[in-house]
């Protein structure tokens, strides 16, 4: 079983770049995008499991220079067209 979600993220000004070129060096983390709106970043990551999720969270992505807030919403069921 595969956990997804998605992960988005407030940046310090200036540091867009910088974290989504982190972020791409993350292999779980399979899609980054910035965005407009009251988040500057959302990154799809897909793991293992929820253990997986949270040691990269805590120990990777919230290391990266340049991250003020990140908040996470996971998958629970998708749908997809075409």
């Amino acid at each position: 079983m595969t956990i997804s979600a998605y992960i988005f993220f407030s940046v310090e000004l200036g540091k867009t770049s910088h974290v989504v070129n982190e972020l791409r060096k993350i292999p779980e983390i399979i899609r980054v995008a910035v965005v407009t709106g009251e988040y500057d970043i959302i990154a799809r990551i897909t793991t293992k499991n929820l253990e997986e999720k949270y040691r990269i969270s805590t120990e990777i992505i919230h290391m990266i220079d340049g991250i003020i807030d990140t908040q996470t919403a996971v998958i629970e069921k998708e749908e997809i067209n075409g």
